[in-house]
């Protein structure tokens, strides 16, 4: 690709895909190896520029993402798959680049968004496996997947999620959010807990996951969880979940990014959103 001008009067959207093992989470931060730090970097060698990219949602350290969304500016006539094509070659093998998206300059990859999904994996057996290390929770006492899909009805709603949140965060922001669909299902020894909503506090999908396995193993009735949501009490809820089980999965938008001109094609018509544990 030619070295760029400088003048950056375009704006694209990436689809990327990263392993968050290996980071101290999304954002650049003073000392640790970031997906923002990363990403900037391969921009700034390919391009010969050195935009700031904004992601749809910050993810904690060990949080891996299918489907997240950033935008930077960009020259105008940037050849998209170029682009794709450019920064997978420099990016580490823990970040990919899926597909990128020519939008306008008002598009926002986090405030643009109008909602998102996350998926929770829970390894549920007796013994361990090297295998799910980083990738699922162990839970080594067995979980009963009505259980859980019984109790995780009581969540889909708008309602304030205070007793779902870090507590410094339910001081500072608004805590009502929107859950509009909770699908639970089991593969072998893996328990897939996806949740979709309009938008998520801090930490609040690992929250909810943690309780309800508590939950789970205590027998509680699964409608106890709307004392716990009427509460607005983070001391009510359960132990936070670790943040290698969950995946950003996808950032929806309207318009649909997949209605967009993009760099391929075929990348919109493939689920790669799903495509994991499936």
């Amino acid at each position: 690709m030619e070295p760029g001008n400088g003048i950056l009067e375009g704006r694209i959207a990436l689809l990327v895909q990263y392993d968050g093992s290996g980071f101290n989470g999304w954002q650049i931060q003073k000392g640790g190896r970031t997906v923002q730090g990363e990403i900037e970097k391969a921009i700034r060698i390919l391009l010969k520029v050195a935009p700031r990219v904004t992601a749809s949602g910050r993810t904690d350290s060990g949080v891996h993402a299918m489907g997240q969304v950033v935008h930077c500016d960009a020259p105008e006539d940037a050849n998209l798959q170029k682009i794709c094509i450019g920064l997978n070659g420099i990016l580490p093998r823990d970040i990919a680049v899926k597909n990128a998206y020519r939008v306008n300059k008002e598009f926002h990859a986090r405030f643009s968004a109008v909602g998102r999904r996350y998926r929770y994996c829970i390894y549920n057996n007796p013994m361990r496996t090297p295998f799910m290390m980083y990738r699922a929770m162990w839970v080594h006492e067995r979980l009963d997947c009505g259980y859980l899909i019984e109790t995780a009805r009581h969540l889909i709603g708008e309602m304030d999620f205070s007793s779902f949140c870090k507590k410094s965060e339910s001081k500072n922001v608004s805590t009502v959010r929107r859950i509009t669909e909770v699908d639970i299902r089991k593969d072998g020894d893996l328990i897939m807990i996806d949740i979709a909503g309009n938008a998520f506090l801090h930490h609040m999908v690992r929250i909810i996951v943690g309780t309800m396995v508590e939950m789970n193993k205590k027998k509680s009735d699964p409608e106890s969880i709307k004392e716990i949501i009427a509460g607005r009490d983070r001391e009510l809820s359960g132990l936070t979940a670790p943040p290698y089980g969950l995946y950003l999965m996808r950032v929806e938008y309207e318009p649909r990014l997949e209605d967009r001109e993009s760099a391929f094609e075929f990348c919109n018509k493939s689920n790669y959103h799903n495509a994991l544990f499936n």
